[in-house]
């Protein structure tokens, strides 16, 4: 059960916005008593800068808001991110606290799914090393075969939204898609599938499912295993549904056939896997896919649609948990 709503006099905390960000926040500004700090924070940072306001805003995934810390805001009514997930949220402990908690389900889909094909093309036909060596002053395409996606086999971990997206994409370039979904869900042009027979036919996975409690190590190494040796594995979701040690082993074992990895469970990575990234066959890049001006203006307008509906009495887009609206 939500509280009672405050109105707009209500104080609203931006805790992690950035120099350059901050202009996107204008309406957001001249519709509500707003203060913004820079900057990542760390746990005691956090507190210091949403103490008092009735509104936490959060644009980034490193921005934790753990129970330890709504236990420290009493005033807190919304915690609003930026974000389409939200494992950097604890939601179950926000609604036990009768704080909801806001997400924008939108805003970056296009951006991830364009991304999706852009890292795979540059992984499976080798732009990258192609450039290097013409830039070695070297001119030798049999260095560079690639493959054609047209006739293979896209599977869809996850076919919500940005899934639904990658999926449309594929067909234009002539794959054939399947998907599986933790819900059962069908959904139109995408074949349902178990999952372990997704991960054996396919030959690009496409990892689109949100990080949960039955999500987390999904792709372990067992069920790695399945995928066909020369399979590419793309995840743009959420560090932790993938085992990324349990890839890296594969990947250097041969295995598998390569690797795009947007998001990873401890960000940055640690030695092993920021070796792993210099590999031929593996894209790794810093959590990029969303980060388009496009996402990041929509993004930024959704957010503020979210805090002042909320304050107005007319809450959207929130999470729910159990069943329950947080």
């Amino acid at each position: 059960m939500l509280r009672p709503t405050v109105g707009t006099a209500a104080k609203v905390a931006v805790v992690d916005c950035e120099p350059e960000d901050e202009a996107l926040l204008g309406r957001l500004r001249h519709d509500a008593p707003t203060r913004v700090a820079f900057g990542p924070p760390t746990p005691e940072e956090l507190v210091e800068r949403a103490d008092g306001a009735a509104v936490l805003v959060t644009l980034y995934t490193y921005t934790r808001v753990t129970a330890a810390v709504l236990d420290r805001l009493p005033a807190l009514r919304l915690v609003a991110t930026r974000t389409a997930g939200y494992s950097h949220i604890d939601a179950v402990a926000a609604a036990a606290r009768e704080v909801a908690v806001s997400v924008v389900p939108a805003a970056a889909t296009q951006s991830v799914a364009e991304y999706t094909f852009g890292a795979l093309l540059a992984l499976q036909r080798q732009l990258f090393e192609a450039r290097a060596s013409t830039r070695d002053g070297r001119w030798d395409y049999r260095a560079f075969r690639g493959f054609e996606l047209a006739g293979r086999t896209l599977g869809i971990v996850g076919p919500g939204r940005i899934g639904v997206r990658v999926a449309e994409l594929g067909r234009a370039f002539g794959m054939q898609v399947i998907g599986w979904s933790p819900s059962g869900r069908a959904v139109d042009g995408i074949e349902p599938v178990a999952l372990e027979e997704l991960l054996a036919r396919s030959d690009v996975v496409s990892v689109n499912v949100a990080l949960s409690e039955e999500t987390r190590g999904l792709l372990d190494d067992s069920r790695l295993g399945l995928m066909k040796p020369t399979a590419i594995l793309v995840n743009t979701a959420r560090g932790g549904i993938v085992d990324d040690e349990a890839l890296r082993r594969r990947l250097e074992a041969g295995l598998l056939g390569g690797a795009v990895l947007d998001v990873l469970e401890t960000e940055p990575p640690g030695e092993e896997l920021a070796a792993l990234a210099a590999a031929p066959n593996v894209l790794v890049t810093p959590h990029v896919a969303w980060h388009t001006g496009e996402a990041l203006a929509r993004q930024f307008a959704e957010t503020t649609e979210n805090v002042l509906a909320f304050l107005a009495g007319s809450p959207r887009n929130l999470v729910r948990v159990a069943g329950l609206v947080t």
